[in-house]
């Protein structure tokens, strides 16, 4: 009997997470340091939100997929 190798099963949702909420905490440094030099400073935090948790979350999850393939 030929013992089977186990692979790990790869964990995309926690570095879509970690990239989103890495994103979240940018925006809300960004809105806090840059805020007063806009007229509606919650503007420019639902649009940069969506930006750079978009962006944090499609980040993390292009490091899982290098790292599952890098442990293949």
């Amino acid at each position: 009997m030929v013992p089977r190798t186990r692979r790990p099963i790869p964990r995309y949702l926690r570095f879509l997470g970690t990239g989103a909420a890495l994103g979240l905490v940018l925006t809300v440094a960004t809105v806090l340091v840059r805020g007063d030099a806009v007229e509606r400073p919650v503007v420019l935090f639902f649009y940069l939100g969506l930006l750079l948790v978009g962006a944090g979350a499609l980040l993390g999850g292009l490091v899982a997929v290098l790292l599952t393939g890098r442990s293949r």
